[in-house]
């Protein structure tokens, strides 16, 4: 799945990877440590807290539209 990330470079990409999501938790259920919406959401926002004070953060935070992020995982919850 990592391999994945680096190959995102555009919308299809990043919808292929969710879809891959999907399909990496049917078929792997047993490996994922977060198989609930409310803890794979909770280790989202986790991650984010440690890994912005972190020495091996390589993320550019200020570049990242953070409105676009909530309002994916908002339609997430509502559409059909």
């Amino acid at each position: 799945m990592i391999e994945k990330i680096n190959s995102i470079s555009c919308k299809e990409d990043f919808v292929e990877y969710i879809k891959s999501l999907v399909r990496d938790y049917t078929d792997n259920h047993d490996e994922w440590e977060n198989i609930t919406i409310p803890d794979y959401l909770e280790q989202i926002a986790s991650w984010i807290e440690d890994y912005s004070d972190s020495p091996a953060n390589d993320i550019e935070w200020e570049k990242i539209d953070f409105k676009i992020l909530a309002q994916l995982l908002y339609m997430g919850k509502i559409y059909e």
